[in-house]
Formats: structure tokens, sequence, C-alpha cells
């Protein structure tokens, strides 16, 4: 799945705020983490273009290079106080919208296992924010409407998987 420029910042500053690390070190965790890899996929020069934003933005900061194992040194770098704070409000926010959870909301709930948070106080969050829209399509019944059908349909699966979880 591609991920939008935003989702991919999240993605990469999650993962230097598990330890500080250098790009190619991240895009190995993307592509060979297994939960990671189901749930998207972000390749080099992404994570690159995510690292050079994130200084920018002061989330991060790279604190020392290494030797390349083949070629040029390797920036290292690590969250700052303000990337800290904004991967854990991330990390903890629900998604606005049910066409979020394939992606963005699946990656927190991956990553956040991988900080050894638990999930279900996220989904029983996630649950509240959905149920008024879960409420509106469940009363919608137009013969015919393949789009309100496919939004419920995939909302309901959406709601059976976050009570799972939050069980």
């Amino acid at each position: 799945m591609r991920l939008n420029d935003a989702l991919a910042d999240h993605v990469v500053l999650a993962l230097v705020a598990e330890e500080p690390q250098h790009g190619f070190a991240i895009a190995k965790t993307l592509s060979t983490d297994d939960q990671l890899a189901q749930v998207i996929t972000l390749t080099r020069p992404l994570v690159y273009r995510s690292l050079a934003t994130l200084v920018e933005q002061g989330l991060i900061r790279a604190i020392r290079t290494e030797p390349g194992k083949q070629g040029r040194d390797r920036t290292v770098y690590r969250a700052t106080a303000a990337g800290n704070r904004s991967n854990d409000e991330w990390l903890h926010s629900v998604v606005d919208h049910p066409r979020d959870a394939r992606v963005d909301l699946l990656a927190k709930f991956v990553l956040r296992a991988r900080r050894g948070l638990d999930n279900s106080s996220l989904a029983r969050r996630q649950i509240k924010a959905f149920s008024p829209l879960s409420t509106r399509l469940g009363r919608s019944h137009a013969r015919g409407d393949v789009v309100s059908l496919w939004r419920r349909e995939s909302l309901n699966a959406t709601m059976r998987v976050l009570r799972t979880i939050a069980d």
C-alpha cells in the first residue's frame, strides 16, 4: 500500500524513536519485519526523504556517522524531545475516518506492539470514534447503492476486528 508523506514520516519517526538508527536500517526493518511489511511499503528513497523532513521539523537529529559497508558513511539519527512527544501523541491517537484504518491505524497497532504497548485501549477509543458513523451507515438501506453497502460492510468488519483487539 502506498503511503502519504505524513504517514511515512510518522512511521520513520516511530522507528527512530525506538532506537537511534540510520536510513538503511530503517528501510531494512520495514522490509523484514513481517508485521510491518504486511501493513506498509516504504522504499529506501522515501525513508531518506522522511528523515530529511523530520530533521527539518526538529523531530530528529543526527548524532553520529558510521562507515557504510558498501560506500558512503551512514548518518545515525535520534528522536528529539519534541520528536518523542510527537510520536507518542500519534501512537495514541485515533484515526478520523474508517478508510484510514487499513494502513494508518494498523501501522499504529504494529508499532505500538513493537514498543510493548497494549492496543486494547486504542481499539476501544477507535470504536467510540467510529460508532456514530457505524450507526448512520447501519440505517442506510438504499437499494442498489453499492457505495453505501461497501462502506457499511467495510466498517462492520473493521468494528469486529477492533472489538477483538479491545477484548
